[in-house]
């Protein structure tokens, strides 16, 4: 009997085999059922998928063979990879030297034909074969061969899916302890940013109220500055944990609800100023979704129809309709418009468009960024279409 010499690249093709993570995997239905195929069509009483370890060869299907493994020096396949890319025959194993005293041959396994085709994985690595074996001396037509090699691509193909599987599970995994790591970050900063700005807010405050008389206008001034910036840091530390808690907020629940009950709760929470006007369409359109989501949206884009608005008699009209798989929302105002350039940028976190608001305070460039996370986490799209000087409407969809 002659073992087979290890390939020259052994040390690399075990290591591209161990990335796969397939040695002593439970039975799968995808392998047993090309393992069968092949018993079938090259009508062969034993067919397994064999992969080839270090010391020992394992097979991740067997038809005909109730063996799990067996040593490598003993095993065909160790033969077949030598030459990845033939398919490898023994039409009778007692008159090949390097296994007609094999214990396979001789033992009750009984082997007298092989035929295997080499596992070549994407890489180029042979990572084990796809095998039928008679106890008989035979042979493969020519259509049998071609059939086998398909079934070994098909085998690969297999593998390769199943490390891509493991592959994103690992990815999903990384990702996900990266977001508690950023949730602990964020919080963990929010505290040590807003904890100062929140006292020199207070300080701020206390000195403009015992010290007024002393100070002079233009002292005062900068006072209000300083307060300003103060409590513009600290919106944009509340809105920064805002966003991260709602883009990463776990499962969606829903419900159903009316548009219109949704929009009272809108404007119970916005500051309408009394010179404004809110128009409510198809307030008893029925929708299923996550109630939660909606409401932030549509509270987002209301405050910003308000704050953003130089009009004295400011109109926003809101709108939702059926659109097949989705529902389609708008938000319509009449404010100062936004430019064609901005107008790409408006939904990237962080980027603000350097305007005030109608109390002179400059945005964070978090809330349209959350916007969009929201909806599209609803599986849907925003887009904006607006002129300046004459208004904003925001459409939206999410799906049903």
């Amino acid at each position: 009997m002659q073992a087979a010499p290890k390939p020259v690249n052994e040390k690399e093709r075990i290591t591209a085999l161990y990335e796969y993570n397939i040695l002593d995997t439970i039975s799968e239905k995808d392998y047993d059922d090309i393992t069968h195929i092949a018993a079938e069509i090259c009508d062969m009483p034993i067919s397994l998928i064999s992969i080839i370890d270090e010391d020992r060869q394992w097979f991740k299907s067997r038809v005909g063979m109730d063996d799990t493994e067996t040593h490598r020096d003993v095993a065909f396949c160790a033969h077949a990879i030598l030459d990845p890319s033939e398919l490898f025959i023994v039409n009778d194993v007692e008159k090949d030297e390097r296994f007609h005293d094999n214990p396979m041959v001789t033992g009750p396994h009984s082997v007298r034909f092989y035929a295997g085709i080499p596992l070549l994985n994407n890489s180029g690595f042979p990572l084990g074969t796809l095998c039928v074996i008679d106890k008989k001396p035979n042979s493969l037509s020519a259509e049998q061969k071609a059939t086998l090699t398909a079934l070994g691509r098909q085998v690969v193909a297999t593998l390769e899916a199943h490390k891509a599987n493991l592959e994103l599970e690992a990815q999903k995994a990384q990702l996900e302890e990266m977001n508690r790591d950023l949730n602990r970050f964020a919080h963990v900063v929010a505290h040590d940013v807003k904890s100062p700005c929140s006292s020199l807010a207070m300080g701020i405050a206390y000195m403009k109220d015992v010290y007024a008389k002393e100070i002079d206008a233009d002292g005062l001034a900068f006072l209000d500055e300083l307060e300003a910036t103060a409590k513009s840091a600290i919106a944009m530390v509340e809105g920064i944990l805002r966003h991260t808690r709602t883009v990463n907020a776990g499962e969606i629940a829903k419900e159903h609800f009316t548009f219109g009950t949704i929009m009272d709760e809108v404007k119970k929470l916005v500051a309408i100023p009394a010179e404004f006007t809110f128009g409510i369409s198809n307030r008893e359109f029925d929708i299923y979704s996550s109630r939660y989501m909606l409401l932030q949206i549509l509270l987002n884009l209301s405050t910003n129809a308000i704050k953003y608005n130089d009009k004295w008699h400011g109109q926003i009209e809101f709108s939702v309709e059926d659109s097949g798989a989705c529902y389609q929302f708008s938000v319509m105002d009449n404010g100062r418009g936004i430019s064609k350039e901005d107008q790409r940028h408006i939904f990237d976190l962080f980027t603000t468009l350097g305007v005030e608001d109608r109390d002179n305070n400059k945005g964070s460039g978090i809330g349209l960024a959350t916007v969009k996370r929201l909806v599209n986490k609803l599986g849907g799209e925003i887009t904006v279409d607006s002129t300046p000087g004459h208004g904003s409407t925001f459409t939206f969809t999410i799906r049903k």
